[in-house]
């Protein structure tokens, strides 16, 4: 007999499929709650004899030897009986499908039926060899079909989990740390961010659904992938990004990173699409499994960064309350213009000498030496009058906080009657202090921003942060941005619109008569008035108009050009309400220009210095003068403003003015004087030392500059 006879072979590759084709179809919903209701039952069943087991222990001696044998013999009594449970419970499924009628293989890949091969069928003979063949040939994986609706609940977990990540995750990652120099909360954008994370990620899922077979399942895959990897740039790639304060950055030294981070990107979206084309089914599960892991892992991290931050979350805003206002018998106005140093002001002049115009019964004091640097130091210096103490060995939270909650200049203006109003977004770190002080720092009536404002811009710093570096210029942004995009601009009363640096809008407000007089104090109005003045980026002209320009010092001098006009139409306003002779003007700025990335310093730094004090000579045009004074001086210039100068450093009251060297700037001569700095030893991200300079002669000649060798190390929360 030939060996073909005696064999036995499949039948035919089609005749196979016909018949598994031709199989009861999947499991309807009434065999799945059966098979359900079984697996339920036996489960009850089980977990009930084990507990009936368990018994209350009783103390004896038992020999360890006795005890050895006899838990290697239960041992072996709970294995053989989990067998045999296993069998009784799997033909206990498969009887009830047989009578259920239901075929537990179909739509799987089953062994054909068998037979002999007659001697004499040379069809069957070609049918075999051509099966043979057909079962030599590679397949392609196997992964069951899925339905639209499978696909889509598939999409939606991959998609909201990138959109969560992305839109949700990093926006408030970096708004929570950034509390310090916002004007918002957490609370303010949750629910907006939220909207757009289930809008973008609702509209990924239902394109990606609307693919099938292998095309869903890389799509899939690409999604988890760019999911994994905005985790992966977070977490190690993005190193020491450019800071957010609008300094202009030089993206080409980012080069190599850029190509570091984009291999990184390419490596993990090849792996997760090779996985897909290889092992469809592994790679759904592989999926949305990483992309679960990273949901929970995200949530977990925003949740403890929320913990640290609470605080944040509860402390009362810098409103507009009073910025409008000023008082008929005496006011005290304070502006602080920043970043604007002596040397840009020089330019403002020759370039714009009409800018002085306005400044009657002004003193320019050239020779101007600021305090400390950068602005969440110089800001809280002009306004409480407290300097860093070197004999306190270090500069700390609770040491800056306590410049605020200490007796300061505005408790002395207090104590003069005058109603204070501090406008800043750099003063978070006493706020609780300042709701007591002023009129302006207080809770706010609840608001959420605008979706598309917010959307754009919050939307523009997750991706920021988390996409490749390459990409990362497309999406720069500043502090400023994200204060004016949060911030409402409706018809919200004074008492609930957060104050914001926005010279542009500021410029616009005061070109209209806005200032009005107010008789609700005994002594007088106080108030100090931020602005960005020609601090970077530059993005107004020398007429207040917002417009993208270059980064350049032609910029920079149009921008502080524009930011005096705001300070010349107050000055205006005061002079058509009569109450500019009686009022004490300072126009200074937080700090100079501000080298920073570097230990030491390569170039000076001075402050504008501007006084016009009440009863000057109005008709007098603007004096300069090089006296050797700067904002050591300004804690007694404001005292005497308010009436609570009495000649000395200390009174009976214990003056602000902790510097015992300091006098009205009218008051200091030409003697020689020297004067102390403290430059910030800053990398771009945190403040690790004040470096002490003394200065002895012109502040605007390094020569005159000199580094005492004294440092002290810088711990101050978001920054250390």
């Amino acid at each position: 007999m030939s060996s073909r006879v005696s064999r036995l072979v499949p039948a035919s590759y089609a005749a196979a499929c016909h018949a598994t084709a031709a199989r009861t179809p999947h499991l309807t919903h009434a065999p799945r709650l059966a098979l359900a209701a079984l697996d339920a039952l036996f489960l009850a069943g089980t977990t009930t004899c084990l507990w009936s087991a368990l018994a209350t222990p009783a103390l004896a001696y038992v020999d360890p030897s006795v005890m050895t044998y006899t838990i290697q013999a239960l041992a072996g009594v709970a294995v053989a009986l989990s067998a045999v449970l296993g069998v009784v419970w799997r033909r206990a499924r498969r009887w009830l499908l047989r009578a259920m009628h239901v075929d537990e293989n179909a739509g799987k890949a089953v062994e054909p039926a068998a037979h002999a091969v007659d001697a004499n069928d040379a069809e069957a003979h070609a049918a075999a060899d051509a099966a043979a063949r057909k079962l030599t040939e590679p397949r392609k994986p196997f992964a069951p079909a899925l339905s639209w609706r499978a696909r889509l609940v598939l999409a939606l977990i991959a998609a909201l989990s990138l959109t969560y990540c992305l839109f949700f995750v990093a926006p408030l990652e970096v708004v929570l740390p950034g509390s310090s120099s916002l004007s918002f909360t957490i609370a303010n954008v949750w629910l907006p961010l939220l909207g757009l994370v289930a809008l973008v990620g609702a509209l990924i899922a239902l394109a990606a659904s609307a693919t099938r077979g292998r095309a869903f399942d890389v799509i899939l895959a690409l999604i988890a992938a760019l999911c994994v990897s905005t985790l992966l740039q977070e977490v190690v790639l993005n190193g020491n990004l450019p800071t957010a304060d609008g300094t202009p950055v030089d993206w080409t030294i980012y080069d190599k990173v850029n190509l570091k981070s984009a291999l990184a990107w390419l490596a993990v979206v090849a792996a997760f699409i090779a996985l897909a084309r290889l092992r469809p089914l592994a790679s759904r599960v592989a999926s949305v499994a990483a992309c679960l892991l990273i949901v929970i892992a995200q949530s977990v991290g925003l949740g403890m960064l929320g913990a640290q931050y609470a605080d944040a979350l509860a402390r009362p805003v810098v409103t507009e309350e009073g910025l409008t206002t000023v008082s008929p018998k005496s006011n005290v106005i304070v502006f602080i213009l920043d970043m604007f140093d002596t040397k840009d002001m020089d330019d403002v002049m020759a370039a714009y000498p009409e800018a002085a115009d306005e400044l009657t019964g002004f003193t320019w004091y050239h020779n101007s030496l600021g305090s400390v640097i950068p602005t969440r130091y110089g800001v809280p210096y002009i306004v409480t009058g407290h300097d860093f103490d070197p004999t306190a060995g270090e500069f700390t939270t609770a040491d800056l906080q306590s410049w605020f909650t200490d007796r300061n200049l505005l408790d002395v203006a207090n104590e003069q009657g005058y109603s204070v109003g501090v406008y800043s977004d750099s003063v978070t770190y006493g706020a609780q202090a300042l709701e007591d002080k002023t009129m302006n720092v207080h809770e706010v009536a609840p608001f959420f921003a605008d979706f598309l404002s917010c959307a754009r811009t919050l939307g523009g710093v997750g991706l920021y942060r988390d996409l490749p570096n390459a990409l990362k210029p497309l999406f720069w942004f500043t502090t400023d941005q994200l204060n004016d995009a949060v911030v409402p601009t409706d018809a919200r009363e004074p008492q609930n619109s957060p104050y914001v640096l926005d010279d542009s809008a500021m410029h616009e407000r005061f070109s209209q008569p806005v200032l009005t007089t107010t008789d609700d104090s005994t002594g007088g109005a106080y108030r100090v008035i931020h602005c960005q003045g020609p601090h970077w980026p530059y993005i107004m002209d020398e007429n207040g108009n917002r417009v993208t320009e270059s980064q350049d010092h032609t910029a920079l001098v149009n921008q502080a050009r524009g930011s005096l006009g705001i300070v010349e139409e107050y000055i205006s306003q005061l002079k058509d309400l009569g109450v500019y002779d009686q009022s004490t003007i300072v126009i200074t700025a937080d700090h100079g220009v501000w080298p920073w990335n570097n230990a030491r310093l390569n170039k000076t730094t001075s402050p504008i210095l501007l006084v016009k004090p009440a009863g000057a000579d109005s008709t007098q045009p603007l004096q300069t003068s090089e006296v050797p004074t700067g904002h050591i001086d300004l804690p007694a210039t404001l005292e005497w403003a308010v009436g609570a100068w009495d000649g000395s450093a200390a009174d009976e009251l214990g003056s602000s003015s902790v510097m015992a060297s300091s006098t009205p700037v009218f008051e200091v001569t030409d003697e020689e004087r020297p004067r102390y700095f403290y430059w910030n030893n800053h990398d771009g991200k945190h403040d690790i030392t004040f470096v002490e300079y003394e200065v002895d002669g012109d502040a605007n000649d390094l020569s005159d500059w000199t580094f005492t060798g004294n440092e002290w190390p810088v711990d101050v929360e978001g920054y250390n």
